[in-house]
Parts: structure tokens; C-alpha cells; sequence
């Protein structure tokens, strides 16, 4: 695969070609790539959402295996018969994740690796304006849901409005996706953990709301726990609890988060799951 269209696949802007350029000759830690390269390779088709174990964090290496990866991600995606469109919209995602980094920290870098890791597993899928991870369940839910059985895992890039017509159109997407690519593997529902799925959040934003129409859709699963600063960072990609007096406070929603941060109230992890 030819540089350009590999960064035209991925959807790298302008600005990070040049360190990509650099990593794919060799610029980061040749063993660590190994170490990242070997674990993906190893986990490709697995369908495992366990952490690799004993794998090195060394963003840089990573994002060069991601890279040299690539057209094997694509050739396994076409084995399976995926759309040439989906492809894209999923792998899309590396581009995505190196701009954020770049808007967050003013410099090139890849602060969320280990959310590519399913891409290149052969677990993701972008189905319209949602992502959905497969894999197996541990929970149990009368009726519903057994430990191993299929499950599609919905996560939510940052790819514009959370509409319902545009949740609807992905949901019916994912249905039909997931029935003709995987028959070996039939789901039924689809689960998802979030921040947005905190009860605080839909209770104290107006009715009527995209966030609130998206929450709505899910019945609670499991148990919840604390994570003091997720909505910080994906409302507006931080951790760093100083600088609260400087964010922006020009929506509901940014107001929302900073005035609970600011009571050291913990957002949660709320887990829900509806019917496909």
C-alpha cells in the first residue's frame, strides 16, 4: 500500500503525515514495535476484549504497528465480505484519535493507543454514526443475555451530532451488519458503557435532548463504578482538574460538568443494553 493512500485510509490530516512518515522509517523503539505488532497479529480474529498482557504502552510503537498493520486489517476486512465504505469509516478512526491528541496537547501524539487496539483486532466496526465492538458477555440477564453469548459493544466517536435519526439509521445498520457478516455469531442486543449513561446526566439536562433521547434507549446493566474525570475529558479532553477555571462554559452540557467536578461529585460508569 502506497504512503498516500495509506494516510488517505486512515485519515491522517496534514500536519501529523510527517511524524507517520517518521515512525513507518523507523523512528520509535524497534522492540517495543515488535512487542505491539506480535500482540495484535496474535489477537486477530480472537474477539477478546481482555487487556494484552505483558505488551508495551509505548504510544509510538502503536501507532507504528497500527500503520504497518494496516493492509492486513484491510485484507482480513475483506475476507469477511466488509463493505469497502465501513473499512474506511472504522479505520478513519486513526486520523481521528491523532488530531484530538494534536487539539488537546498542541503535539503530535496518541494519547488513546489502546482504544485502536479492537480496530486492529478485527472487533471494531463503524456502522454510521456509531461504533460497535463484538464480543462475549459476562453478564446475565434473565431472558435476555447469557455469559458468552454475542454481544455488540456500542462506543461513540467524536464524529458529530448524537441525533436519533442518525442512532436509528446506525442501529438498523448494525442489525443488518452483524446478521450477514457473522450468522456464526448471532446477536440480539447490544450493550454499552459510558459516562453519558450516568443518571445524573439525563436528569439534570433539558428534555428533549440528543444525550438524553440516546440514554433513553438503555436498560441498566450491571453495576456502576466512579471515574472522577470521564466527562472532563471527552466533553473537553482533560484530565487535569486545575484547569477547571479555564474551560469553556458555553453549553448546558460543559456547565453540567464543571460545576459537578468543581463539588468533587464522581461521574460513574454506567453500563446498559438494548434490543438490536
Amino acid at each position: 500500500m502506497r504512503t498516500d493512500e495509506l494516510f488517505r485510509l486512515l485519515d491522517i490530516r496534514d500536519e501529523d503525515r510527517a511524524e507517520c512518515m517518521a515512525l513507518l522509517n523507523g523512528s520509535a523503539d524497534q522492540t517495543a514495535v515488535s512487542e505491539a505488532t506480535s500482540a495484535l497479529i496474535g489477537r486477530l480474529g480472537s474477539y477478546s476484549p481482555e487487556p494484552i498482557p505483558a505488551a508495551t504502552t509505548d504510544p509510538m510503537a502503536w501507532l507504528t504497528a497500527f500503520l504497518r498493520l494496516t493492509p492486513a486489517i484491510v485484507n482480513w476486512h475483506h475476507a469477511l465480505q466488509v463493505p469497502a465504505d465501513i473499512t474506511e469509516a472504522t479505520l478513519a478512526d486513526v486520523g481521528r484519535n491523532l488530531a484530538i491528541h494534536r487539539r488537546s496537547h498542541g503535539e503530535f501524539g496518541l494519547e488513546t493507543w489502546d482504544w485502536l487496539i479492537p480496530h486492529y483486532t478485527g472487533m471494531m466496526f463503524a456502522l454510521g454514526r456509531l461504533n460497535y465492538m463484538l464480543h462475549r458477555t459476562k453478564e446475565t440477564v434473565e431472558g435476555v443475555m447469557l455469559p458468552g453469548d454475542w454481544v455488540p459493544g456500542i462506543h461513540i466517536p467524536e464524529s458529530g451530532p448524537l441525533t436519533p435519526a442518525a442512532v436509528d439509521a446506525s442501529l438498523v445498520q448494525a442489525r443488518a451488519f452483524f446478521a450477514e457478516r457473522f450468522p456464526e455469531k448471532p446477536v440480539s442486543v447490544a450493550v454499552c458503557d459510558s459516562w453519558l449513561l450516568d443518571p445524573f446526566l439525563s436528569t439534570h439536562l433539558a428534555t428533549g435532548t440528543n444525550i438524553g433521547s440516546f440514554v433513553g434507549r438503555f436498560t441498566p446493566l450491571g453495576q456502576p463504578h466512579d471515574d472522577a474525570t470521564a466527562a472532563l475529558y471527552f466533553v473537553f479532553r482533560t484530565r487535569d482538574l486545575p484547569m477547571l477555571p479555564t474551560l469553556p462554559r458555553n453549553s448546558s452540557l460543559q456547565r453540567l460538568v464543571l460545576d459537578r467536578a468543581a463539588r468533587n461529585d464522581p461521574w460513574q460508569i454506567h453500563s446498559g443494553y438494548l434490543q438490536l
